[in-house]
């Protein structure tokens, strides 16, 4: 997320810690991440990553929510392995910068052993 920021915003400074940027910057932040089992052995993981837009106005933060959009579908072709699912924009208050929120969904293939077939029943057998 740090990378793709950098690459198609280099205007804004990305701050990850350290000092702060005296002007608008990037907060990135990884809110959650869930891990789901599918079928046939497919793992799911799923990133909840939210990106602050601290100290710039609330009009260019709207406009930056657009752009920050655009950007990650770009970067969503080049990695097939992933994809957004949602994304979402809340506005600021006076003590933080707004909030865009996204949602990537990764398929993790697993290597398991073969499933364990069910026996075929025949007659008057009875599950225990």
């Amino acid at each position: 997320m740090t990378n793709a920021l950098e690459r198609y915003f280099p205007d804004t400074p990305v701050y990850v810690d350290g000092e702060k940027p005296l002007a608008a910057y990037f907060h990135p932040v990884m809110i959650s991440a869930t891990f789901d089992r599918q079928r046939e052995g497919r793992y799911l993981a799923v990133y909840h990553f939210g990106i602050r837009y601290e100290q710039g106005s609330v009009l260019r933060g709207e406009e930056m929510a657009d752009e920050l959009r655009e950007a990650l579908a770009v970067i969503e072709k080049e990695n097939v392995s992933v994809r957004s699912v949602r994304h979402a924009w809340e506005a600021g208050t006076a003590e933080q910068g707004p909030l865009f929120t996204v949602d990537y969904m990764l398929y993790l293939q697993s290597v398991q052993p073969e499933a364990v077939k069910m026996g075929q029943m025949t007659g008057g057998e009875q599950l225990k």
